[in-house]
């Protein structure tokens, strides 16, 4: 994967465009165990062991953000 193409936002970035309304989704790759004991609200699990896997489900159409 060409990784310098994927665009680094910072939290404030993220942050403009959840208040801009427009469509992002955030996805947490961490273990749901630990997802579990905090993160940010309306983000989804998506752990990065199980990314290739499931690459698929992940909704088309709309920012990305990865943490």
């Amino acid at each position: 994967m060409e990784t310098d193409r994927i665009p680094r936002l910072t939290p404030e970035a993220v942050k403009e465009v959840l208040d801009r309304g427009d469509p992002l989704v955030l996805v947490d790759v961490r273990k749901p165990a630990v997802y579990g004991r905090g993160h940010i609200p309306g983000a989804i699990c998506l752990p990065v062991t199980d990314m290739e896997a499931r690459i698929e489900d992940l909704p088309t159409g709309k920012l990305l953000v990865f943490y």
